[in-house]
């Protein structure tokens, strides 16, 4: 992996995110976030109030995407009559972004499924109508 030293440069932002799934590039996406913890635990033993160790285990992925309204709209009408967006297949985001030095950084979120369908607007807010959706999320590769 190449990696150089930046100072005073250009760093990542949003404004360097592409976002694809469901065989198109979204640009009604407002964030994505999405993680991957694992379970570390600490082994004590009898006679010292310290650890001798940890277990390891249990991964978890997990995640959360905004969509503008438009954006949403847009997918459910191509989804069958009665279907929401907790119906679609598994499917996977890839998120990737170049930087200024030409470096290209790809993670792949795979085995995506909306978890959630549903709007939220406020009075005297002028901002565009976002859905936000918790994802689930089978596996993450942050080298793609």
């Amino acid at each position: 992996m190449v990696t150089q030293t930046r100072i005073n440069g250009k760093y990542r932002n949003y404004g360097n995110v592409r976002i694809t799934a469901l065989g198109a590039t979204f640009m009604g996406v407002t964030k994505i976030e999405y993680k991957r913890t694992d379970a570390i635990d600490p082994v004590k033993v009898v006679g010292t109030t310290k650890s001798v160790g940890y277990t390891q285990g249990d991964e978890v992925c997990e995640g959360s995407i905004g969509l503008l309204s438009e954006t949403v709209d847009a997918i459910q009408a191509k989804l069958p009559k009665g279907k929401t967006l907790q119906d679609i297949p598994p499917f996977p985001i890839t998120v990737s972004y170049v930087d200024d030095m030409g470096l290209q950084v790809c993670h792949v979120l795979y085995g995506c499924k909306f978890k959630e369908n549903g709007r939220s607007a406020e009075a005297g807010s002028n901002n565009a109508i976002v859905v936000e959706s918790p994802l689930y999320i089978h596996d993450i590769d942050f080298a793609a």
